[in-house]
């Protein structure tokens, strides 16, 4: 008799606990995309801006122009919250987070500090620790929402989220969940890092971030000083915004990204190289590089000091040589290598000198090093971030030329 009512009363409340009953028709759901978060015009105020799908642009009958498939909206509120409140009084449908795939964060708000608001995102469960965190250089959230309407993609969350698939294509910018900033955020183990993205005026003017070496043959940017001309509403990709805990202190070039994706050994890229060529000075040999292994970290702790001994492998792939010079050939192949060596090995010494007085520990080199103490008391006395700051680092990288492409041999033209 006892199990009898047991079995009713198990079967009584799986059918009062099943269903969804907190479930809505999409019809009564508006999607948010992108959301950007920019300083409001009070101090205490924040600009939230929402750009949501309009579902019968998407429909198979109706246009394919990404203008009218999505819809921007700014709100001036105290918090997120209340922003996601006022959203609700002005569209006919309740705002779900749930699909948004990028935060946008203006560059003046991320260096005021970005802690009071990313932390907390992490609680709510509509965002998704899978969504990417951009900054916009030089410029507020909104304008970059504004302007991010791909030609070749319907909607912006798609282009979003293939421009950060690729990255590994040219390693010029780097990608970063919300989940792995806030992780870097609370451990102290690393430097939080977000891609920084910037809408590119129209002029097509050069405007390199650095200078380059004698041996380098490309120039460095960060994102909106790309020269790039024509389209409607262009957006790039370029470079990494540093941060010091949750404030923003500075910025990493397209090539100084590369350096970081390198010495990670994750995701490192698969790209094109230009340097000098060695006996040619004055024209430019194109390679292809790729990480051969996994960086090797040598460190050692003396007095609190770190002494860090990095040793690089690269493989490299030739694919232009202008001079003709037969560099597939013993002797001027080992002059190749050690051209490319000099190359990354500058680049990745600019970066670390860069990042070494802000005491940005972008690499994640501090992961290593918590690994050196037996509990985490010991590792919290340490501030990573002075440690890191006079830390010596020593680069070595070695570079060998697996392919020569489609050419075995060089030759000049025929005069």
């Amino acid at each position: 008799m006892g199990c009898r009512i047991m079995l009713l009363v198990i079967v009584a409340a799986a059918l009062v606990t099943a269903g969804c009953s907190g479930a809505r028709e999409t019809d009564e759901v508006g999607y948010v995309i992108a959301m950007g978060i920019d300083q409001g015009p009070e101090k205490d105020n924040l600009n939230v801006t929402y750009q949501l799908a309009i579902p019968r642009a998407l429909a198979s009958t109706g246009s394919s122009d990404s203008k009218e498939a999505t819809e921007v909206i700014t709100i001036t509120a105290s918090t997120l919250v209340e922003a996601r409140n006022l959203l609700n009084t002005t569209i006919a449908r309740v705002p779900n987070l749930s699909h948004t795939k990028v935060i946008v964060i203006g560059e003046s708000l991320a260096r005021q500090g970005v802690g009071d608001f990313v932390a907390p995102l992490q609680r709510f469960r509509e965002f998704r620790g899978s969504m990417y965190i951009v900054v916009a250089h030089k410029s507020t959230a909104e304008d970059f929402i504004k302007k991010l309407i791909p030609r070749l993609e319907i909607l912006p969350s798609k282009y979003i989220e293939t421009m950060m698939l690729s990255n590994t294509e040219n390693g010029y910018y780097g990608r970063s969940f919300l989940h792995d900033f806030y992780n870097r955020l609370k451990g102290g183990s690393a430097a939080p890092y977000a891609t920084l993205v910037a809408a590119t005026p129209k002029t097509g003017r050069d405007n390199p971030a650095d200078t380059k070496s004698a041996i380098e043959k490309t120039d460095e940017y960060t994102a909106g000083n790309i020269p790039l001309s024509g389209g409607d509403g262009l957006t790039n990709f370029a470079g990494l915004a540093l941060f010091k805990a949750d404030k923003m202190v500075g910025t990493l070039t397209n090539e100084e990204c590369r350096m970081v994706s390198l010495l990670q050994g994750k995701n490192a890229p698969t790209c094109f190289l230009a340097v000098a060529d060695p006996n040619v000075p004055e024209k430019s040999v194109n390679v292809i590089i790729r990480l051969g292994r996994s960086p090797k970290t040598e460190m050692t702790m003396q007095d609190g000091r770190f002494t860090l001994n990095v040793d690089v492998m690269l493989e490299a792939e030739v694919t232009s040589i202008p001079s003709a010079i037969n560099y597939e050939m013993t002797g001027y192949k080992e002059q190749l290598e050690e051209q490319i060596s000099q190359v990354i090995q500058g680049e990745m010494v600019n970066m670390l000198q860069k990042t070494q007085p802000l005491g940005t520990d972008v690499v994640g080199f501090g992961y290593q090093a918590r690994a050196m103490f037996r509990t985490l008391a010991e590792w919290r006395d340490i501030d990573w971030s002075d440690a890191y700051r006079d830390a010596d680092i020593h680069i070595k990288v070695n570079t060998k030329i697996r392919r020569s492409a489609l050419m075995w041999q060089s030759s000049p033209i025929s005069k």
